[in-house]
């Protein structure tokens, strides 16, 4: 493993906080969500872009489909040749910025969330307010893995606010059925909060 070449404590600290100490992580990310990580300037991803090609490397190259977003997003991204995977990843996009269009095409009209040891609810339509409702200002979403099995499906990562609260969740899906165009039935999260 590579130490992270001299690029200046704010951007030291950047990568700290979303646990990226080595040039080999650093190639498993993406120039256009780097640059949108608070303290990490066009100098520093200059100086790590050249660290990279010395060593054989280069930054990871992002989907077209995630360039819109106003949040770095991490992590297991690929989709490939497997659909239920951009479906699960979207979801979660979808859930932490409160898209609703995407919401209503991608859930069941009878959609369970449950959370347990806390609540459950019933309905697309309770699912998608409760979001709303809870919405908060994105520093980061890093998706460490998905994995998709027939009309079942699991994620897990951690988001990041802008005022620095981690919110850690395991997610566990189930589709409609095993079609990769099926909409997702049911949905169990495990959810820890850290300020």
């Amino acid at each position: 493993m590579t130490h992270l070449p001299k690029i200046g404590q704010p951007a030291m600290n950047a990568l700290n906080n979303i646990n990226v100490t080595t040039l080999e992580q650093v190639s498993k990310l993406d120039e256009h969500n780097l640059s949108k990580l608070h303290g990490l300037g066009p100098k520093a991803i200059s100086i790590l872009k050249k660290s990279l090609e010395d060593k054989g490397l280069s930054f990871s190259k992002l989907d077209d489909d995630l360039r819109h977003l106003k949040f770095t997003v991490l992590g297991d991204l690929k989709c490939d040749n497997a659909p239920k995977r951009r479906i699960v990843r979207d979801f979660v996009i979808a859930s932490t910025i409160g898209d609703e269009k995407y919401l209503n095409n991608w859930l069941t009209d009878d959609f369970v969330w449950n959370v347990p040891g806390e609540f459950e609810l019933n309905g697309k339509e309770a699912f998608i307010n409760e979001v709303k409702e809870h919405l908060q200002k994105v520093s980061s979403l890093e998706i460490k893995s998905m994995l998709t099995h027939g009309k079942e499906a699991s994620t897990h990562g951690t988001i990041i606010s802008h005022s620095g609260e981690e919110i850690h969740f395991v997610e566990m899906y189930e589709f409609e059925n095993h079609k990769k165009d099926a909409k997702i039935k049911k949905a169990t999260s495990y959810i820890v909060m850290r300020p």
